[in-house]
């Protein structure tokens, strides 16, 4: 197995359709404007460092922000770095992922999910990146070893998503996992659209469930039905937005797909139980006191998301 390395700076691009695919792919982009376009059939997961960075999947985009990875292999995916940004992907056919030794076939044992990126998984990925990097003739026996300590670093970090897939309907593991990705898939779509009302048809379509069978499969895995987890999420966007940013309630109102102010205000009410001028004079007063302890900005940020997930 061999190990390719490519650097993006600026608005430098990089198509791996047309590279070879009997190699993995690891990519460092720097800067903003850089592009990288990752065909059907492959498997990658993508660190951001520092910044935001777009990833798109059809005519999908989300965003994945700072200390955030992404593991797909659901279909093509593209990156832009539409603002300055410092990423790592690593990135090679499934077939070169299920050649790893010592592992059951990766198309039942990884899962595509973005989750923040803990330090036992961060950890290979620089090494990988870093490590071939300066050692342009790398032994394939060292790639082989630093590939299976990825691999087993992404299914330790994903035992959660093991778990929900122990409670998918099916005889065999395969056509478990192959629920849970169907039910993702739906996951995903949501999230995307956290802003937008999407429509339950649409949903079940993406499934190809009908409506009534996706509320049962999708509650029976994650305990709750894809209404209830969108209308969570708009929940959470709207705290973050009343509390950090300067928008006005009916500015947020509108970006969140409310029919007026005053709806707005009144689901804000019944979920946070508190009015949103309420919910800024505490951010104020919160900010206040971060100040007085000498808490970094981060810090801050780390804290009113942990309140908002609390005051849920």
């Amino acid at each position: 197995m061999r190990i390719e390395h490519h650097l993006l700076h600026g608005a430098q691009s990089l198509d791996l359709h047309a590279q070879q695919h009997a190699k993995v792919h690891a990519i460092v982009g720097n800067g903003r404007g850089s592009r990288l376009s990752i065909p059907t059939g492959w498997i990658s997961i993508t660190l951001v460092l520092r910044g935001v960075l777009e990833l798109s999947n059809g005519d999908t985009p989300w965003q994945l922000t700072s200390h955030h990875q992404q593991l797909w292999l659901d279909g093509g995916v593209r990156h832009v770095s539409r603002t300055p940004c410092w990423w790592l992907c690593v990135a090679a056919p499934a077939q070169l992922w299920r050649e790893l030794p010592h592992s059951t076939p990766c198309d039942t044992s990884l899962i595509p999910v973005e989750t923040h990126c803990p330090t036992q998984l961060a950890r290979p990925l620089v090494h990988i990146a870093r490590t071939h990097w300066y050692k342009k003739n790398s032994d394939g026996g060292e790639v082989v070893d630093n590939m299976v300590w990825l691999r087993d670093a992404i299914v330790e970090h994903q035992d959660a998503q093991h778990q929900q897939m122990d409670r998918c309907s099916g005889r065999t593991a395969l056509r478990r996992h192959q629920t849970l990705l169907r039910l993702l898939r739906v996951q995903h779509l949501i999230r995307c659209n956290v802003d937008d009302r999407i429509d339950l048809t649409r949903l079940a379509a993406i499934a190809n469930y009908s409506p009534t069978h996706l509320i049962r499969v999708y509650r029976e895995v994650f305990g709750e039905t894809p209404c209830e987890y969108a209308t969570r999420l708009r929940h959470q966007r709207a705290w973050e937005l009343v509390r950090s940013t300067d928008m006005s309630v009916c500015e947020i109102a509108d970006a969140l797909g409310f029919e007026s102010e005053s709806a707005f205000c009144r689901a804000f009410k019944h979920a946070f139980g508190c009015t949103t001028s309420e919910a800024r004079r505490g951010a104020r007063a919160m900010i206040s006191v971060h100040g007085h302890l000498g808490l970094t900005t981060d810090d801050a940020l780390q804290l009113r998301t942990g309140e908002a997930t609390l005051a849920h």
